[in-house]
């Protein structure tokens, strides 16, 4: 019996770092963390390791002629990380990673994957980004901790996390999606957005618009409506407000959700990494959670909201600041 549970728990948990997590808390939760490929022009740098997240943003911000681009670490970058994981004596590797729609990364897991034949190596398509991607991450590797099988924890990511890993938001432009490649179906509004601010939700694994709003006033104040919603509805105890460059709306959404009587165990408040904030922009707002999720619930069914919503009649007064 002793035998078994040590075996159960040679499970290591591989991710790239699109999923915001940060090497602090992958070291916390035993998660090999894979740093993406930020370049501004010639000059390459390493995700978390020789630029953060803050130093990019003041890059883009005074950026003239040079744009940021994103690139998928090497195969051989996977291939040391896997070796050494198995030099370590563990016997599976589940590596999971950023939608493939949006990112070549799970290209070159598979070329690392094929060096290590008769190893057990599971490549995973997250279908998402950002902290929604980290949540599932972080969901993973607690299951692997507490000694849950293989197959036990691809259940759960296959049932719950992957088709239910929900993240959207109000960003200041389609801008910087649309100079990445990264624009999906979102371009369909890219005609309609004069004195407008786009709303956008990864879904199918690729970036998608849900609508517009009319500034970033009525944004805000529309997923502070959305959120008692979203946390009646969640598969988890975690959601995460993420932030692009400046953090005074997403300190300001805290503040106000942190209050409400349903609200989650866990509700931080997190920036955006480089590798997927070069591509929304500064001055994005999202938020990120494992649960439900209805188009519905923001902007064309507000009344709905309104009815059910308890910051109803007393958020007005709280956000009127923003403009």
């Amino acid at each position: 019996m002793v035998q078994q549970e040590i075996k159960m728990a040679k499970i290591k948990i591989v991710a790239d770092s699109a999923c915001d997590i940060g090497f602090d808390t992958a070291k916390k939760y035993n998660i090999e963390l894979i740093p993406m490929n930020i370049f501004f022009g010639d000059e390459k740098y390493k995700e978390g390791i020789n630029i953060d997240s803050q130093e990019c943003y003041d890059r883009i911000a005074n950026a003239k002629s040079i744009w940021p681009t994103t690139s998928q670490p090497s195969p051989r970058e996977f291939y040391n990380a896997y070796t050494k994981i198995f030099d370590d004596g563990y016997e599976t590797i589940l590596s999971i990673h950023v939608s493939s729609q949006l990112s070549g990364t799970l290209n070159s897991v598979n070329a690392a994957k094929n060096m290590f034949p008769g190893k057990d190596i599971i490549a995973i398509d997250s279908k998402t980004a950002t902290h929604a991607f980290g949540l599932m991450v972080i969901e993973a590797a607690k299951l692997a901790k507490k000694g849950k099988t293989k197959e036990e924890i691809l259940t759960r990511l296959k049932n719950s996390y992957i088709p239910n890993a929900r993240v959207c938001g109000v960003v200041e432009t389609l801008e910087y999606l649309h100079r990445g490649g990264r624009i999906g179906r979102a371009k369909k509004i890219l005609g309609n957005l004069f004195n407008k601010k786009p709303l956008i939700q990864v879904k199918d694994g690729l970036v998608d618009s849900f609508g517009t709003s009319k500034g970033f006033e009525e944004g805000f104040n529309n997923f502070v409506k959305m959120a008692p919603i979203i946390f009646d509805n969640l598969n988890t105890d975690r959601v995460i407000l993420g932030y692009a460059s400046d953090d005074q709306h997403t300190q300001e959404f805290y503040e106000i959700l942190k209050d409400l009587p349903n609200r989650p165990k866990n509700l931080e408040v997190k920036m955006i990494g480089p590798a997927i904030g070069v591509h929304l922009g500064p001055g994005a707002l999202t938020i990120a959670w494992i649960g439900n999720w209805d188009e519905l619930w923001y902007g064309s069914n507000l009344e709905y909201l309104s009815s059910t919503s308890t910051l109803a009649s007393s958020t007005s007064g709280q956000t009127s600041s923003h403009q």
